[in-house]
C-alpha cells in the first residue's frame, strides 16, 4: 500500500491513506538508517506486517524543520512579542530559496499594534521581492479569509520563532486542531516552546504542517552561496556581469542596480550586506 506519513518519532509513524491512519514501523536495513524516512514522505508499506518498505514520489526534502515533499513555507512573525525582525524572516526566505521552495509570510498580532506606518513600511519592503505577505489576528481571526482562500491543495509548512503564534493560527485555522498555545515572555525576550514535534494537518484539500519554534536558522553557506540565494539577489544574480559576482563592490552589478533603481528595497540590501560580511569566502577568480 501507498501512504503518507503525517507523524513520526524515528520508532514508529503514523501513516494516512484512503482517510484510514496505520501505525508502522521501518522494515529491516531502514532501521539502520532512520534519517532516511521524513514526515510528509509517501511511502510504500506492508498492510500485514505493517513496515514500511520504501519511499515514494519524493520531490523536496527540508532538514529544519525535516518535511519532504513541501510545497510553500509560510513564515510566521509578528509585529510584537517578539517584535518583528527583518533580518530573520530574509533568512527564512533564503532558505526557502535554497530548497527551491515558495516561500509568503504571515505577520501575526495585529491587535497588538496599530501602527500603520509600520505595516505598509513592512508591505514595502516584501512587495520588492515578490514575496506575498499576510497580516492576521489569531485572536479576531481578521486577514484569515484571505489567507485560507490563497492556501489550497498544498502541504505548507509553518515555520518561525517561538511565541509568534504558529499554534495560535492553527488553532484559529481549525479549532479541533487542539494545538498547545505558549506564551511570550517580555522578560526573556521570547516565547516558551510548546510545539516538540513535526505534525502533518489535513488542511484545504492537502496539508499544513505544525513544527517546533526555534529563535534563530543557521544558513551554512559562503559568500557565494548568499548571493545566490539571499531576496532580491535570487534568479536576478544571474543577471549580473560577473557569474560570481556578490552585489558588493563589483562593477555591472543587476543587484546594487535594482537596489538605486528603486526595485529593491535599500533595507533588504543593507541586510544583506551584514550578513555578507559574516560569511567565508569560498574561493574567487572571474
Amino acid at each position: 500500500m501507498i501512504g503518507r506519513i503525517i507523524r513520526g518519532n524515528g520508532k514508529t509513524y503514523s501513516v494516512t491513506t484512503d482517510n484510514v491512519i496505520y501505525n508502522v514501523t521501518l522494515l529491516g536495513i531502514l532501521k539502520k538508517n532512520k534519517s532516511f524516512v521524513a514526515i510528509g514522505d509517501y511511502v510504500e508499506f506492508d498492510e500485514n506486517s505493517l513496515a514500511i518498505k520504501n519511499i515514494v514520489n519524493r520531490h523536496s526534502l527540508i532538514k529544519r524543520p525535516r518535511i519532504a515533499n513541501v510545497d510553500q513555507l509560510l513564515i510566521l512573525h509578528s509585529l510584537v512579542e517578539p517584535d518583528f525582525d527583518l533580518d530573520l524572516v530574509l533568512r527564512y526566505i533564503t532558505y526557502a530559496n535554497m530548497n527551491d521552495i515558495k516561500a509568503s509570510i504571515v505577520i501575526t498580532k495585529i491587535d497588538k499594534d496599530n501602527d500603520i506606518n509600520k505595516i505598509n513600511r513592512i508591505k514595502e519592503i516584501f512587495k520588492s521581492i515578490g514575496i506575498k505577505c499576510y497580516f492576521i489576528s489569531n485572536k479576531s481571526k481578521v486577514g484569515l479569509d484571505t489567507l485560507l482562500t490563497d492556501l489550497k491543495y498544498q502541504t505548507i509548512a509553518l515555520v518561525g520563532q517561538s511565541g509568534v503564534g504558529k499554534s495560535s493560527l492553527l488553532n484559529a485555522i481549525n479549532i479541533s486542531y487542539s494545538r498547545s498555545e505558549g506564551e511570550y515572555s517580555a522578560a526573556r525576550g521570547r516565547g516558551k516552546h510548546e510545539t516538540t514535534e513535526t505534525i502533518l494537518l489535513p488542511f484545504n484539500e492537502g496539508y499544513i504542517a505544525d513544527t517546533p519554534g526555534f529563535s534563530d536558522i543557521e544558513l551554512e553557506l559562503s559568500k557565494e552561496d548568499l548571493a545566490k540565494f539571499y531576496p532580491g539577489c535570487y534568479k536576478r544574480n544571474a543577471e549580473c556581469y560577473f557569474s560570481n559576482c556578490l552585489h558588493d563592490s563589483e562593477p555591472k552589478c543587476a543587484v546594487k542596480n535594482a537596489v538605486d533603481v528603486g526595485e529593491l528595497d535599500i533595507e533588504i540590501y543593507n541586510e544583506y550586506k551584514k550578513l555578507l560580511s559574516s560569511l567565508p569566502l569560498k574561493g574567487r577568480g572571474y
